[in-house]
């Protein structure tokens, strides 16, 4: 932002009708969350199709936009318990920018086999989706990642916005194979390629350009919107040393400046506060665990976007 004269920075404030942190009397506070005013840039048909990138909290995110009539391609796509438990479409989970840069990139692209790794039995293990570290065959594999690559390249062409939930900046990368991955090494592969693999905290450079990138992929020709948001899902283990408490605060603080950033920069992207929304909660908001926001609350805030954006 440029430096604004004082005289016209009060006035404006002056104009700004929701410029004081709200308190319990305020229309913004309801149901013991913080709801801040919204003012979309593009709005969003009913029954329109939106693709969704992220983590679990994408998962969340699809389940509420389907309840309120609109399209979702990846809600639909399935792979089997024993490769990924859990949701059945788990597997699609990207946690950093780097891997979800890989994912747009990657559309029209023959499948390769970076990020594969063979392991005992003829089997491989697929770093670059989340599958809790559980093997196929090297068949299924390669079968596995033209699914999701179809799936992304109908998925987009059919949308017209697309939401993106940034995760988290603790990344692996594969240094001969130039990739991201979405899980860590197996310790063998640490231990048999020493050099190989490293450990990366982005940086707020690296993560800007990373998300920059994936963003002019997926606007690029005006085709589409994006409504981008953080993740209130905490960073569950770090390796960045420390306490992953702390090492949470710095990543999403840097996501949270990235996506600023990114909805000033471009203005087919939107800013929605779904990680200030989820945590003006405290834990309260979350499961036992303290990681995964309750589906009650993530309908809630997801209903809150829905009417700011449905036409």
């Amino acid at each position: 932002m440029t430096d604004i004269a004082g005289a016209e920075a009060f006035s404006g404030a002056l104009k700004n009708k929701v410029r004081k942190y709200p308190n319990r009397e305020d229309p913004r506070w309801r149901e013991g969350m913080i709801f801040p005013k919204v003012t979309p840039s593009f709005a969003l048909a009913p029954g329109e199709s939106v693709f969704t990138i992220g983590s679990c909290f994408a998962r969340n995110v699809e389940k509420a936009l389907l309840a309120r009539g609109l399209k979702v391609p990846t809600a639909h796509f399935t792979a089997p318990n024993d490769e990924a438990p859990g949701e059945p479409n788990r597997i699609l989970n990207q946690y950093n920018p780097g891997t979800m840069l890989q994912c747009v990139r990657g559309i029209g692209a023959p499948v390769d086999r970076k990020g594969l790794y063979p392991v005992a039995g003829n089997a491989v293990l697929d770093c670059l989706l989340a599958t809790g570290s559980r093997p196929v065959s090297a068949r299924r594999g390669r079968e596995r990642r033209q699914q999701i690559r179809d799936l992304y390249a109908a998925g987009l062409e059919t949308s017209g916005i697309v939401v993106v939930t940034l995760g988290l900046v603790e990344a692996w990368y594969d240094n001969d194979a130039e990739v991201y991955l979405n899980e860590a090494p197996s310790h063998t592969l640490l231990k048999e390629h020493p050099h190989r693999f490293l450990f990366r905290q982005l940086t707020l450079s690296q993560c800007q350009a990373l998300v920059f990138e994936m963003l002019e992929h997926l606007i690029e020709g005006g085709r589409r919107k994006v409504v981008l948001t953080v993740s209130p899902v905490p960073l569950q283990v770090t390796f960045a040393g420390g306490d992953a408490t702390i090492r949470n605060a710095y990543s999403k603080s840097i996501l949270r400046v990235v996506a600023e950033l990114a909805a000033t920069e471009f203005p087919e992207v939107d800013y929605f506060p779904s990680y200030e929304i989820i945590t003006t909660l405290g834990l309260t908001g979350f499961g036992q665990d303290n990681v995964h926001v309750r589906p009650a609350i993530v309908d809630q805030v997801i209903g809150y976007m829905t009417s700011c954006y449905v036409a």
